[in-house]
């Protein structure tokens, strides 16, 4: 009898063990891989991020050396007087992606006694194929400049960059005073995969979706958009601070999204 004992012991060991490991593998179906956000998706469509979108720069791009910064005025004359400055929403390298043929740049532009600025976009060869003259009296906040979709501009190419300058103009008589700010966009080609998830997507979710794939200016051009449509949206709000403080832009997440007036 001691041995069928033995035998029948042993079973229950390893029954018990085989429930040990049958419950440590449904535990660990329960928690989120390491260093990966919990995906909402209540009603089956692409997901939002608790906490607000986050840009993630691509590998080539991080890699890549940043376009060259013209040489800054000394502070004064035209100069805020905020500590806030002239800044380009870019990521820190001034390198951003788009997958438009038009796409719109975003600027942060101080209390400044300029009344003109202007945006010039140019080709790889250095030709100039857009210059935008704006007018800027008594406007301060967020301002977009919109490549526009006509015969005269020539759409971006996908796999090619391109280099933009904008400009506070302080004296029209005198450029060495001009505040500047510099950077290069390049457009690329969304996968399938993703323009299906584009397509099934609210602006917020559009958002998450550019951010997370590295597409910077159309994450923050669809949110900006969504913003003006309805300014008293807090999920909006929430969301537009988190992008800009992931590429280290919060301390403007705050300052009000304006209007310019392109010149005749």
């Amino acid at each position: 009898m001691k041995p069928m004992k033995k035998i029948t012991k042993f079973i229950l060991n390893l029954t018990s063990v085989g429930s040990i490991v049958l419950i440590a593998t449904l535990n660990a179906s329960l928690f989120p891989v390491v260093g990966q956000d919990i995906d909402i998706n209540i009603q089956g469509g692409p997901r939002t991020r608790p906490g607000g979108p986050r840009f993630i720069q691509p590998r080539e791009d991080i890699d890549d050396r940043p376009p060259t910064q013209p040489g800054r005025p000394v502070r004064g004359g035209c100069a805020s007087i905020s500590q806030l400055g002239l800044t380009a929403l870019v990521p820190t390298n001034k390198i951003g992606r788009t997958v438009f043929d038009y796409p719109t740049f975003f600027f942060y532009l101080p209390p400044t006694e300029a009344e003109s600025a202007e945006f010039i976009l140019k080709d790889q060869s250095g030709n100039q194929i857009y210059k935008q003259d704006l007018t800027i009296s008594n406007v301060s906040g967020v301002i977009g400049v919109s490549i526009p979709a006509n015969q005269n501009v020539p759409p971006l190419e996908v796999g090619k960059s391109y280099t933009w300058n904008f400009t506070v103009i302080c004296d029209s008589q005198d450029r060495s005073s001009d505040q500047i700010e510099s950077g290069t966009v390049r457009r690329v080609e969304l996968s399938a995969d993703i323009r299906r998830q584009l397509a099934q997507a609210d602006p917020r979710q559009k958002t998450v979706i550019y951010a997370e794939n590295g597409i910077w200016l159309d994450a923050l051009s669809t949110l900006a958009a969504a913003r003006r449509d309805q300014p008293n949206d807090t999920a909006l709000k929430a969301d537009w601070e988190s992008l800009l403080d992931s590429v280290t832009l919060g301390k403007i997440a705050k300052e009000p999204i304006v209007q310019t007036k392109p010149q005749p």
